[in-house]
């Protein structure tokens, strides 16, 4: 049986701040980023919701690719982010 690999590999950079302003009402579930709307892309879900404002950072640990998402801990932060795939584009 072979084993699970996880493709991303996701930090938080905390900026030490809480949210000042409320969540943005069209997003009572979080939202889905799109960083890539070209195809081939993949999609990395964060951790959600943020513990507070900074960043999420995403990096494939297959081709390398590495992104960055702002968030505020709050309920409107994204929960995915849809990223280009470098390894299906360079062929």
């Amino acid at each position: 049986m072979g084993e699970t690999v996880q493709q991303f590999e996701v930090c938080f950079l905390d900026s030490g701040r809480e949210p000042q302003c409320p969540p943005d009402p069209q997003f009572p579930s979080g939202r889905d980023v799109a960083i890539s709307t070209a195809e081939p892309a993949c999609t990395a879900q964060l951790p959600y919701p943020a513990p507070r404002c900074g960043a999420m950072v995403a990096v494939c640990r297959i081709c390398g690719v590495r992104v960055a998402v702002t968030v505020a801990g709050r309920v409107d932060d994204p929960r995915t982010v849809r990223i280009p795939c470098r390894v299906a584009g360079s062929a």
